[in-house]
């Protein structure tokens, strides 16, 4: 389900992305994003060194980044910088996000997603004393929790503009069609979406 979960997500983000665009993704793993994305310029940046190796043995440029560590040099600026799923895992996602002002165009923008912790499951997790996310100080951890609204602060404070939203709704349980999920997730989103993907600009 996970894979499902991941696999329309990134057929949201390629929604948002024009055709032919240049393409800086923070946090490629494996590259999988360029499979809907098969005429972007791209470029992977990811912490897993094995990982980028297997992409560059596949012709797909690629660097091995610590971006709590190092900083983001190109010689080249993108029309959109791509962070799925990343600030919640940064010891200062503020930080970051300014060094992204710094590899885009003018005109270039942000595709960003922030997941929902306090979503409806999590809330009952929380009521039965049970853990809401994985160990915060293991590879996977969230150091930062972004409810939907303080997110979208958080974002409008580092002088972003959000000119585009969509609601990711969950995957199960599967006795709710998809369909209805769909719609809790868009009309109830505090409760019933899994996370959000933001295409922003700076001002």
């Amino acid at each position: 389900m996970l894979r499902e979960f991941v696999a329309r997500k990134y057929k949201q983000v390629a929604k948002l992305i024009k055709p032919g665009s240049s393409v800086l993704d923070i946090g490629c793993n494996t590259g999988e994003l360029l499979d809907v994305l098969p005429k972007a310029d791209y470029v992977g940046v990811d912490i897993n060194k094995e990982e980028i190796k297997k992409l560059r043995n596949k012709g797909i440029k690629a660097s091995a980044l610590d971006l709590n560590k190092d900083r983001m040099h190109f010689n080249k600026k993108f029309d959109y910088v791509v962070a799925l799923d990343i600030c919640e895992h940064i010891l200062d996602p503020a930080g970051m996000i300014r060094e992204f002002k710094k590899i885009l165009k003018p005109e270039g923008q942000l595709v960003i997603s922030l997941p929902n912790d306090y979503h409806l499951f999590n809330k009952i997790r929380f009521l039965f004393n049970k853990n809401l996310t994985k160990d915060p100080f293991s590879a996977a951890g969230h150091l930062h929790i972004f409810p939907i609204n303080e997110g979208e602060r958080f974002l409008e404070k580092e002088n972003l503009v959000i000119t585009n939203q969509v609601k990711l709704y969950p995957d199960k349980p599967r006795i709710i069609p998809s369909s209805v999920r769909k719609f809790l997730s868009k009309m109830f989103p505090n409760n019933f979406s899994r996370g959000t993907i933001y295409l922003a600009r700076f001002k």
